[in-house]
């Protein structure tokens, strides 16, 4: 069996003369949660329009079909960028991630609902750094820091090694 890795954060030409590429053969899939469905579904409808327009026209060639890359870049090209670079940082620091399950879990659900648009490219990355979002996480951060530096955290992997 063979397998070959998807491409991550849009490829840099989905345009050529007589050719869009959309979906996941354009790479749209976030990089850091790996969604693509919606960036593929709204990647559809802009190659379509801009399809249309080529056909009014008459003009198939590449640079009257790189309006494609534009709209799709402008909708949501930008976020996958800011979706790599979260991803490194969350590597980097994997506490901001159990801080942020925290802070989800303590928040309640709209506070999820929200969470979950910017994590499935519904609303931009940049989302996040609204105050009542940001706000929040940081204080789960500084407590969970808190917690571990004194020793007080009761951390999931402690639980399984006790039950072993």
């Amino acid at each position: 069996m063979k397998a070959g890795s998807l491409r991550l954060g849009g490829i840099a030409r989905s345009y050529a003369d007589h050719l869009l590429v959309v979906g996941d053969a354009a790479g749209f899939i976030d990089p850091l949660t790996g969604e693509g469905i919606h960036h593929g579904m709204d990647s559809g409808v802009m190659a379509a329009e801009v399809l249309v327009q080529a056909f009014k026209h008459s003009d198939f060639s590449a640079r009257f079909l790189s309006n494609y890359q534009h709209r799709w870049m402008r909708a949501f090209g930008y976020d996958f960028k800011a979706s790599m670079r979260l991803a490194q940082v969350l590597y980097r620091f994997p506490i901001l991630l159990d801080a942020a399950a925290l802070c989800i879990e303590k928040q309640g659900d709209d506070f999820l609902a929200d969470w979950a648009r910017i994590m499935t490219g519904q609303r931009p990355k940049s989302q996040l750094f609204r105050p009542y979002i940001m706000f929040a996480m940081v204080k789960e951060l500084v407590q969970l820091l808190f917690l571990r530096l004194m020793g007080l955290e009761k951390r999931p992997i402690d639980e399984i090694r006790k039950r072993q």
